[in-house]
């Protein structure tokens, strides 16, 4: 039986440019699963983070931090959206009994994304800034990994950079779900990949037949701040087909640094 809770995928992952990959997703989940290797297309990927990320990790690019790198580095609207569309590839374990479910979570992807999990395809809704959690339970297997490929396409209208009063770009990017700054700014040069990739958390969470779905805890402050008053809501989703009597217990912990308690956000 597996633990419930939430596991974070946020290492083993390896990528490729999906261009020189000859499978597709089905392929790569059930009889090609890629490795890294002197003759492989496939790198070590930085998850959470964008295809910029792991170019310069793998030294494919300079670093577009320092001095003027970012000039060198090829900008997506001369490319095409293809030259930066990335496989993601990584594998887990899990070992399901009963009525327990296992989710896979992707907290962002930029811009929109094909999941496909041993074998079984999903496709993820666009935008930037969506979560997306994907019931899996029928898809996992307990008798060795389970292999998941993601294809990460960049923004619809990534825009073009003007070669002279480049900041700001051509504005096609506001067309989408995305940041307008990636074309660049007047605080900032064009990022070229446009933030593509998986940008924020990726875990697997296993439940039993009720999920917990958008815990929000509001807080209220009393007495020079020595009281609170905390206000929780939450959805619960019975995925079996009986019905269920939940007790649902919350949990409120604080990180103290000496004596001070840190509040990031204050309700007047």
């Amino acid at each position: 039986m597996a633990a419930i809770g939430k596991t974070i995928l946020d290492s083993g992952w390896i990528a490729a440019r999906s261009t020189v990959v000859p499978f597709n997703g089905v392929q790569l989940t059930t009889t090609n699963s890629p490795s890294l290797g002197p003759d492989s297309p496939w790198m070590e990927a930085v998850i959470p983070g964008t295809v910029l990320a792991t170019l310069v990790k793998n030294n494919v690019i300079p670093d577009p931090f320092y001095g003027l790198e970012n000039d060198s580095i090829i900008d997506i609207g001369d490319s095409g959206r293809e030259f930066y569309t990335f496989w993601f590839f990584t594998t887990f374990q899990s070992n399901l009994s009963g009525s327990q479910h296992l989710d896979l979570n992707f907290r962002a992807i930029n811009y929109s994304a094909d999941l496909y999990i041993n074998g079984h395809y999903k496709a993820l809704p666009k935008g930037m800034f969506r979560r997306h959690s994907v019931d899996v339970t029928d898809f996992v297997r307990s008798d060795g990994p389970n292999l998941v490929a993601v294809l990460v396409h960049p923004p619809d209208h990534p825009g073009k950079i003007p070669p002279e009063n480049y900041q700001g770009g051509d504005h096609e990017i506001g067309k989408d779900v995305a940041t307008q700054y990636v074309e660049g700014w007047d605080w900032m040069c064009p990022i070229r990949d446009r933030n593509t990739g998986i940008w924020d958390e990726v875990s697997i969470s296993v439940t039993g037949p009720v999920k917990i779905i958008d815990p929000h805890l509001v807080s209220t402050f009393f007495d020079n701040y020595k009281r609170v008053y905390l206000y929780c809501t939450t959805e619960l989703e019975n995925r079996s087909n009986q019905v269920a009597e939940c007790s649902l217990t919350i949990q409120v912990t604080t990180e103290l640094e000496g004596n001070t308690c840190m509040v990031e956000h204050l309700q007047k």
